[in-house]
């Protein structure tokens, strides 16, 4: 099991800020992390769940602007500036978080400069990934876009076996469960996953690789620019 990586790579003098703080949380599938419109109380810092960040639109429409595993965190760069959150955030794949108040974060941030840093950093590479996603679900198709999506996956669980059903890819990918459902018999065709009840296993990760778009890459490549460190090394 990872760790979580943002917590991993902290100075001994803040890890000792925060480590009184910090509480480890098992958070269910669709678990709410955060609402739009309300204000950020806690950061969660993903051990092995992956939370998605949604954006939510007036009609109801929901599209997935990034994902968070072990690399990082949700609400760091709240403990900077504005608590306020303009997103969705839930746990789209369960298991384990670090839990830790926002006021607790802000606190420690204002007695240490390289912990300002350390969240900046971590901050810059969501972000990066944010812009990235946003670019690819305007330009690439579906199928690329599920093939990135299964592979980010793999990377942030380090597991063939993927708890994902068709309904949330659906939201993720911002497409109809019927394209969903389409794309993944075509996959399950090619040899390449096995979609089971509620989730997914990948066989043939190099075969998904030639399908995805140049976003999979460079997300990854985004992350370890900022961080020092690839998702992807997880599985190798």
């Amino acid at each position: 099991m990872p760790e979580n990586r943002f917590l991993s790579t902290l100075g001994r003098a803040d890890a000792a800020r925060l480590g009184p703080a910090l509480r480890l949380r098992t958070l269910a599938r669709d678990d709410l992390v955060a609402s739009e419109g309300r204000p950020v109380e806690r950061v969660f810092l993903p051990v092995n769940c992956i939370l998605s960040v949604i954006a939510v639109l007036r009609d109801g429409r929901e599209v997935e602007t990034r994902t968070i595993g072990f690399e990082g965190g949700y609400g760091l760069l709240h403990a900077l500036g504005s608590p306020m959150s303009y997103e969705r955030v839930i746990a789209q794949v369960p298991g384990d978080a670090y839990e830790l108040p926002l006021a607790a974060l802000a606190q420690a941030a204002q007695d240490s400069p390289s912990l300002v840093n350390h969240i900046v950093s971590f901050a810059q590479a969501s972000l990066i990934q944010s812009a990235q996603t946003t670019a690819c679900n305007a330009i690439h198709g579906a199928e690329q876009r599920m093939c990135r999506w299964l592979l980010m996956s793999q990377d942030r669980l380090g597991s063939d076996i993927l708890p994902l059903t068709q309904e949330h890819l659906s939201i993720m990918l911002g497409v109809q469960r019927t394209t969903v459902t389409a794309i993944a018999k075509d996959l399950q065709g090619r040899g390449l996953i096995a979609n089971g009840r509620g989730r997914i296993r990948i066989i043939d990760r190099g075969g998904l690789q030639r399908i995805v778009c140049e976003c999979y890459e460079a997300l990854e490549a985004g992350v370890a620019q900022m961080v020092g460190f690839s998702p992807a090394e997880q599985v190798g």
